[in-house]
C-alpha cells in the first residue's frame, strides 16, 4: 500500500501536454494498482483513464473569475477531506490559487510548471506565482526551472526538474497501415511529394502565419505542407486559410485540424520534415522528441524547452529563433537529405530521448517524488 494518496488538479483534460502528463501519471499510477484521484472540469480524455484506480471528480477548476475561487476553494477542501487526500498535485495557476485559498494543514501540495507564464501588470504577476507557493516545485524542463527561479526569486534546490516525456513505447509499436492510409486518403496527401509537417494547435504564437512567408521563398513543386493542430481560436485559423489563400498556396499547404495520437503518429511517419517555430520559448516542446523518435528530421528554433532537447544532437536541427531569412536554404536542406544522410544525422537520437525524455522516466520520478514527501 503506498503511503500517498493523491489528487491531480488540472482545468481540463481536452488535449495538450499538461493534459497529456495528468492522464500518463495517473494511469502509471493506476498500473501499480494505487488509488488516485483527479479533479478537473471535463474533457475526451477522461476515457483514457482506468477506472478501476482512478476517481474523476468534476468541478469548475478551469474557471478564470478569481470571485469564484473561494468557493471552488470550499468543495475542493471537502473533496480531500472526504477521501482522505495527503497531497494535491496542481497543474496550472488557477488550481494553485484555489488551493491557496483553503486551508492545507493535513495535506503536502506539489506545483508542475509547465511553462514560463508571461504578463507584466502587478495582477498577473501575483497570479502566475501561486504556483510557486506549494510545498514542492517542479519545472518540465531545465530552461522552465532556469527562469522561473529568477522570475520568482526561487530557491534551485528547492525545484525538481521532470522532463515531458514521450510515449517510446507506444512509438515503438508497429505502425498501422490502415490508420496511415486513411489519413493519406481523407486528407488527398501526395506522398510523391516531400512532406513538411507543421504539428502545433493553430494559435498566432504557435507561428504559422510567418511560415507562410518562408513557403513562399521555396521552390513549392515538389512540397506538400501539413499544418496539424486544434483549431480552436477559429479567427486565427481563418487568418491562416485567408493567407494561403491569397498566395496561391491551396495545392501546396493544407489545415487538417485535431488529430488524434495514432494519427499524429502517422503524419510524423510521413513527413520528410517535422517543424517547431513558435514565436516564444516553450516550456519544453514535445512534438520536436516525438518527430524525432519517429526518425523524422526536425528543424526548430533553438530556445526554451526545445534547446534543452536539441543540445546533445546535430545541429542540423537547430536554427536562430526568428531567423527567418534562413529558414529556406535549411528547409531545402533537410528535405533533400539521401537516406545514407538521413540517417547519418538520426544516428544515437533515440537512445537520447529514451534516457532523457521518455514517459517511462517521467512517471516514475513524478512517483518518487510523492513517495520521498514526509507528512
Amino acid at each position: 500500500m503506498s503511503s500517498f494518496n493523491l489528487v491531480q488538479i488540472v482545468p481540463s483534460l481536452d488535449s495538450g501536454g499538461v493534459e497529456r502528463g495528468t492522464v500518463d501519471v495517473a494511469n502509471f499510477l493506476a498500473e501499480k494498482k494505487i488509488q488516485n484521484f483527479i479533479i478537473t472540469s471535463g474533457g475526451k480524455m477522461i476515457k483514457e483513464l482506468d477506472e478501476k484506480f482512478i476517481h474523476v471528480h468534476q468541478l469548475p477548476v478551469a474557471s478564470k473569475n478569481f470571485f469564484s475561487y473561494p468557493l471552488i476553494a470550499r468543495k475542493i477542501n471537502q473533496f480531500i477531506k472526504t477521501n482522505n487526500i495527503n497531497i494535491a498535485h496542481v497543474r496550472s495557476r488557477g488550481p494553485a490559487w484555489m488551493i491557496n485559498l483553503m486551508a492545507k494543514n493535513n495535506i503536502k501540495t506539489i506545483a508542475t510548471f509547465h511553462n514560463v507564464y508571461g504578463g507584466n501588470s502587478y495582477f498577473k504577476k501575483m497570479y502566475n506565482k501561486g504556483l510557486s507557493k506549494m510545498d514542492h516545485l517542479v519545472a518540465i524542463s531545465d530552461y522552465v526551472k532556469e527562469i522561473i527561479v529568477k522570475k520568482y526569486d526561487l530557491q534551485p534546490n528547492n525545484i525538481s526538474v521532470i522532463n515531458r516525456g514521450v510515449d517510446t513505447e507506444y512509438f515503438n509499436q508497429t505502425l498501422s497501415t490502415g490508420i496511415r492510409d486513411n489519413i493519406i486518403n481523407t486528407h488527398q496527401i501526395d506522398t510523391a511529394k516531400k512532406i513538411i509537417l507543421f504539428p502545433a494547435r493553430i494559435t498566432s504564437w504557435k507561428g504559422q502565419l510567418e511560415f507562410i512567408d518562408v513557403i513562399k521563398k521555396i521552390d513549392t513543386q515538389n512540397i506538400f505542407v501539413l499544418f496539424a493542430g486544434d483549431t480552436k481560436n477559429e479567427s486565427y485559423t481563418k487568418l491562416v486559410r485567408d493567407k494561403i489563400k491569397q498566395n496561391n498556396l491551396e495545392g501546396v499547404c493544407k489545415i487538417i485540424g485535431s488529430v488524434n495520437q495514432d494519427e499524429m503518429r502517422s503524419l510524423y511517419q510521413i513527413a520528410d520534415l517535422s517543424l517547431s517555430f513558435p514565436l516564444r520559448a516553450e516550456g519544453f516542446g514535445r512534438t520536436v522528441s516525438e518527430s524525432l523518435y519517429s526518425k523524422t528530421p526536425v528543424l526548430a528554433f533553438d530556445y526554451g524547452g526545445v534547446k534543452n532537447q536539441l543540445e546533445n544532437l546535430n545541429e542540423i536541427y537547430k536554427v536562430k529563433p526568428q531567423d527567418y531569412q534562413a529558414l529556406p536554404a535549411k528547409i531545402e536542406k533537410l528535405i533533400s537529405l539521401s537516406e545514407v544522410e538521413k540517417k547519418e544525422a538520426l544516428e544515437g537520437v533515440q537512445s537520447v530521448i529514451e534516457s532523457n525524455f521518455s514517459k517511462i522516466n517521467m512517471v516514475n520520478q513524478y512517483l518518487k517524488l510523492y513517495e520521498s514527501i514526509k507528512f
